[in-house]
Parts: C-alpha cells; sequence; structure tokens
C-alpha cells in the first residue's frame, strides 16, 4: 500500500478508500508512538452500521482506551480478526496486516474537498498580495 492511497483522520487513524465503495481503517503510526502494548481489541459485528462521529469500537492499550471512529457512513463489511486475535499484528504492521475493519460506503468520500478549500485560500491572498503591491 502506497503512502498517497492512504489518509489520516482524528489524528491517529488511517483510512484508504479501495475504490468499489469500500473503506479500509486502521491505526496511523502517530497513534502507535502514544503506547507500547495493546491489550485487546474491541471491533463492532459484521454488518453492523458505522456512521461518521459515532464510536464504532474501541482499542486498549496500556496508555488507555483509544475510540475508533469511521470516517464515513455505511455497514460494517469485514473485520480484521487477525487483529482481534493478536493485537500486536497492528503494532507490527498497521499498514497491511493490522488493518481493523473495512466498511462499505453508503456515501461518496471527497477526498479533495480540504485540498479545494486550501487552494481557493490561497488564491484570496494572492489577491490580497497584488492589491497591496499596487
Amino acid at each position: 500500500m502506497s503512502d498517497n492511497d492512504v489518509k489520516n483522520f482524528m489524528g491517529y487513524l488511517w483510512y484508504k478508500d479501495e475504490g468499489d465503495g469500500t473503506v479500509t481503517i486502521g491505526l496511523n503510526e502517530d497513534a502507535l508512538e502514544d503506547f507500547e502494548e495493546i491489550l485487546s481489541v474491541e471491533l463492532p459485528q459484521e454488518n453492523e452500521k458505522a456512521q461518521t462521529d459515532v464510536i464504532l469500537g474501541t482499542i486498549e492499550t496500556d496508555d488507555g482506551p483509544l475510540d475508533i471512529y469511521s470516517p464515513v457512513a455505511g455497514v460494517v463489511l469485514e473485520v480484521n480478526q487477525q487483529a482481534v486475535e493478536d493485537p500486536a499484528v497492528i503494532m507490527e504492521d498497521p499498514y497491511e496486516e493490522g488493518w481493523l475493519l473495512r466498511i462499505e460506503t453508503t456515501e461518496t468520500l471527497d477526498e479533495d474537498e480540504d485540498e479545494e478549500e486550501e487552494d481557493e485560500d490561497d488564491e484570496d491572498e494572492d489577491a490580497e498580495e497584488d492589491e497591496d503591491d499596487n
């Protein structure tokens, strides 16, 4: 998985749009730096509804719990049972073997939205600078 495909959200999670209406979610490297051990992983059942801004599951670490959220609304398509049974795999390979769950999304991922807003802001600043120069 190339880094270009992976987007971070919530500061400690990553997601990847698989391109077929499916989004894969996992813990990113920033999260893994905050603790030394994952004690347990609680994830939703397959076919459960997922909503944005609603806790989907919890990862218990030696530094306390981490709540798992979804960047999209949809249905839980698949849960990584290997990560649930052996949480060390998340620490060892968070982007490949250690993914947490896959969601079949009921909405389109608009990944360019943030970038477009930033571009518009840059144009406004450029226009202001031009006015200042006159």
